[in-house]
């Protein structure tokens, strides 16, 4: 190959391992989910307003777990929120230390409490 093609194969591959990583919206009170764009990338789309804490956005986001089957992420004042079918954790961002929000119990009665909403509705 020539030098010209393998300058740019490097130039290209370096210029994608740069792209800086996407960053949790800081809106107060917004509780946000990831979703895909129609570029096909990543991003964040509100999901409810005028929530009062972060505890209260991934009892919303671990609701559209359970309505939808698989892992959500989510976003709440500058904080990722990962909810699975194992834990609903929270770190700064997405390569750092995530910290559980809730004990099994806690989660256990948020799961209770959406089990029985939708046996009512």
């Amino acid at each position: 190959m020539r030098p010209i093609v393998w300058t740019g194969l490097g130039l290209a591959v370096g210029l994608a391992a740069c792209e800086p990583a996407l960053e949790a919206p800081r809106n107060a009170g917004v509780c946000w989910r990831m979703a895909e764009a129609m570029n096909g990338r990543q991003d964040f789309r509100p999901m409810s307003t005028h929530v009062e804490n972060l505890e209260t956005c991934a009892s919303q986001l671990e609701g559209l777990r359970l309505q939808h089957g698989q892992p959500v992420t989510g976003a709440f004042q500058g904080r990722y929120i990962y909810v699975t079918a194992d834990e609903i954790s929270v770190a700064a961002g997405p390569k750092a230390q995530r910290y559980r929000v809730f004990t099994p119990e806690q989660r256990a009665k948020i799961q209770a409490g959406y089990a029985a909403l939708r046996k009512a509705g």
